[in-house]
């Protein structure tokens, strides 16, 4: 059936106001932990390594991995000269510390020659030199007399410096003392002293494509090189991402020649991982030998090529355009240690730590997401985050979240198990967040929408069967297939429902535009009006097809539609009819609605996630031929009215247009 409010004569019943249920506060955050799902592992700036695995044993070359994720630069051979460039690597372990150094075969020590298996020992005279003495082991002893003193930055340099892929690399290296076990090293070994602070340092001066050999197999795993079908050079494809690695590094070490500390041009940790010949294997070697000299420039410039382990799906801004990483999500079936472990996951922060890391809060209500960079899943990675407390609220940014809790990375959404079947969920004026509510009156929150409190603890005569927010999204309503009222936040109670004999039960509800007042709804169709909210009309008085499910009001607040499970619209006060789906055969029944922007237009959403779309709502997008886990229970349309979630019963959620994704209720 399907009527206009002005060719009907309808019976107008507004009930009286009764008070069952009492507006609470805020209250402490509904579990004893926060749950988050997140993607990627790091800052996700430039190539991420686990997505060029994807790429590559799909079959993309180096070069294009290498250009894909350092968009606008391309791989260039360095300049004449620059081939033969000598790092110097800061050997931070050693910060602090004398330098000891021993190797299996003969080496020099300011000139000095210091037979294999022996060592010398460089300690700083506190007078802008170095002391050196040898001894048989890095253990000493070492005689009282130095056989140099005063030296200004004395080096250390072995008698042959081992070229790549030399099977005796070990013997030949130099190998600088650690307690914890030594750290052998190509090219020389210098000590040095910094005045700012005041300090005993340690550099490793080495050739160019021996520190790059160092770093790749510890940056990508060896392994990678195996995996794939036959590729390129005769490797598997897989062996493409250790030759983008090896071009990543380099490049990225080349941009910051003389960058570290005024005494180094990189470090052996935060800078890229170097740890000496310690890791080196034949198919890292060849990835390095078979792109030496390859570099990303721009316009002439080395560019500095940050990577991280895992983009999560998109990479993040930087040097560099955030672009796709459709190779992040890699996982080849039947191959152990070749899936992605971190392209999604999951953890849970006890409120106790947050309550313990921010004691101003006082007790833990909400965690609300305020912005996100844009790009990817739930709007992207965390920019900036409100926590908000009995006492005081505190932004905090996602990287700082993110490292006060050691996650994997800035990209994460809140994710809460609703204990009860969802029943309808509300969007945030703005957008940027949604809640749901289950039968038992439990709320969550994802993105902007704070959790303010819930039915979810208390005995319910009734299920709860719909929510609705307040304009300025600090509050919300629950109310019960009774008509009972549950307020939260900044949301008034203005009556209920709950002690009167109902025909039949209410259905849902909507807020007036100023949040004074609300409507309820009942499977008849009949209204109760509290607060500002005015009584334009209902079908309480008609046999209707189909019991109503749902309702929406228009901007103005004078009027509404009424929509029942047939799809039949009913359009009240200036509510426009635009049409209906009452006359037409539906695979599943009709279970919600929302308005297009001005109230020129709605749509409606079937169980089965079907979407019917009237005046100038737009399609974008249906769940219609998707074989669901559970069936859709509700819907929420975007402000500018270009997307919409739907929700089903499970808390899933499905995002479509311009809505965002920013977590759903399923455990």
């Amino acid at each position: 059936m399907t009527v206009c409010a002005s060719a009907v004569a309808l019976m107008a019943f507004v009930a009286p106001a009764v008070l069952v249920a009492t507006a609470a506060p805020a209250a402490a955050y509904p579990s004893n932990s926060v749950s988050l799902t997140g993607h990627g592992f790091g800052h996700g700036r430039g190539m991420g390594q686990w997505g060029a695995f994807g790429y590559a044993i799909a079959g993309a070359p180096w070069s294009s991995i290498v250009t894909h994720y350092y968009s606008g630069a391309t791989p260039a051979l360095t300049s004449p000269g620059q081939e033969g460039t000598q790092v110097r690597v800061a050997l931070t372990e050693n910060n602090g510390n004398d330098v000891i150094v021993t190797s299996g075969t003969g080496f020099t020590a300011d000139g000095v020659h210091i037979g294999g298996g022996q060592a010398v020992f460089m300690h700083a005279n506190g007078l802008g030199g170095w002391d050196l003495r040898s001894g048989p082991s890095c253990a000493g002893p070492w005689p009282l007399n130095p056989f140099a003193s005063g030296v200004a930055n004395p080096q250390v340099a072995p008698g042959t410096n081992s070229v790549i892929g030399d099977p005796n690399a070990a013997a030949l290296a130099l190998q600088l003392c650690h307690v914890g076990g030594n750290l052998s090293v190509r090219g020389s070994l210098e000590a040095t002293y910094t005045s700012s602070p005041a300090q005993a340092r340690t550099v490793n001066v080495v050739p160019l494509e021996d520190y790059v050999v160092g770093v790749v197999p510890n940056e990508s795993p060896a392994y990678w090189g195996t995996i794939g079908s036959p590729g390129p050079q005769g490797h598997a494809w897989g062996f493409q991402e250790l030759e983008a690695q090896a071009v990543a590094a380099r490049s990225y070490v080349m941009a910051a020649l003389g960058s570290y500390g005024g005494y180094a041009d990189t470090c052996d940790q935060t800078c890229q991982t170097y740890r000496g010949i310690a890791n080196e294997n034949p198919l890292t070697d060849a990835a390095t030998l078979d792109t030496a000299g390859y570099v990303m420039e721009e316009h002439g410039q080395i560019m500095t090529t940050e990577y991280s382990a895992s983009t999560g799906g998109y990479t993040a801004p930087g040097t560099f355009p955030a672009v796709p990483d459709a190779g992040d999500s890699v996982c080849p079936p039947g191959v152990a240690g070749a899936c992605n472990p971190n392209h999604t996951w999951q953890v849970s922060i006890p409120v106790s730590s947050i309550e313990a890391t921010w004691p101003q809060l006082g007790v833990f209500e909400s965690i609300s997401v305020t912005a996100r960079n844009g790009y990817g899943d739930w709007g992207g990675r965390v920019l900036s985050m409100t926590l908000v407390g009995s006492s005081q609220n505190v932004v905090v940014t996602g990287d700082q979240f993110a490292a006060d809790f050691n996650l994997l990375s800035n990209w994460f959404a809140p994710t809460h198990a609703l204990p009860a079947p969802a029943v309808s969920m509300a969007a945030t004026d703005d957008g940027k967040g949604y809640w749901i509510n289950g039968t038992d009156g439990s709320v969550v929150g994802f993105g902007s929408a704070a959790f303010y409190g819930s039915a979810g603890g208390l005995t319910l005569a009734q299920p709860v069967v719909g929510m609705a927010a307040t304009p300025d999204d600090l509050g919300y309503w629950e109310v019960a297939a009774d008509g009972g009222i549950f307020s939260y936040g900044d949301a008034r109670f203005y009556g209920s429902t709950g002690a009167m004999r109902l025909n039949r039960p209410v259905v849902g509800m909507a807020p007036t535009p100023d949040g004074r007042g609300y409507w309820l709804v009942a499977s008849d169709g009949g209204i109760f009006s509290y607060g500002d909210a005015t009584f334009h009309g209902s079908t309480g008085a008609m046999v209707l097809n189909r019991p109503v499910v749902g309702m929406a009001p228009t901007p103005d607040g004078r009027g509404y539609w009424l929509v029942a499970s047939d799809g039949g619209i009913f359009a009240f006060g200036d509510a426009t009819f635009y049409g209906s789906m009452g006359a037409h055969p539906l695979n599943r029944p009709i279970v919600g609605m929302s308005t297009a922007p001005g109230g020129t237009g709605y749509r409606m959403v079937a169980s089965d996630g079907g979407i019917f779309d009237f005046g100038t709502a737009g399609f974008y997008g249906s769940a219609g031929g998707t074989t669901l886990a559970q069936p859709i229970v509700g819907m929420s349309g975007t402000p500018d009215g270009h997307g919409y979630w739907m929700v089903a019963s499970d808390g899933g959620i499905f995002s479509y247009g311009d809505a965002t994704f920013y977590g759903s209720g399923v455990g």
